[in-house]
């Protein structure tokens, strides 16, 4: 079946990143004479999503290719993703950037993929914390919290 409820969110949240993006755009030009303007992060995002999304589509159009509803296990994902969330915003302010967001990118890593290669996935992590920091704190000039103060 082609729009089952799996399917159905993924071409709704392809919608959602679509319309983001046009929204983003209307924002001016990303990039001006002077370097980046403050619409380059929304319209990045905005691309991004609409990347993912139909990556997510594809694969998922692949995996179900052959498989009925009833054949999958039954996975609550999303109330993982909920609860890190939650512990990810309630930490952010006490430990810091680097930690919370460290232990939060590593917990989604290890939700949406198998228990596995944890050195990898935690350098991987490490990577990401730190690209955003400098992104956030040299690029845009957001001051971020951190343990030290």
């Amino acid at each position: 079946m082609f729009l089952n409820r799996q399917n159905s969110f993924l071409f709704l949240i392809l919608a959602v990143s679509v319309g983001y993006l046009v929204s983003a755009m209307s924002l001016g030009a990303p990039v001006a004479e002077s370097g980046l303007t403050p619409s380059f992060f929304p319209i990045l995002v905005g691309a991004a999503a609409i990347l993912f999304s139909t990556i997510l589509i594809v694969q998922n159009r692949r995996e179900t290719s052959g498989k009925t509803v009833s054949d999958a296990p039954r996975v609550y994902t999303h109330l993982w993703v909920i609860a890190a969330i939650f512990v990810y915003i309630m930490a952010f302010r006490t430990v810091g950037y680097f930690i919370s967001s460290g232990l939060f990118v590593f917990a989604l890593i290890v939700i949406f993929s198998s228990v596995e290669k944890l050195v990898l996935k935690a350098v991987i992590s490490a990577a990401i914390v730190a690209i955003c920091y400098v992104m956030f704190q040299k690029l845009f000039g957001v001051r971020l919290p951190t343990l030290w103060g």
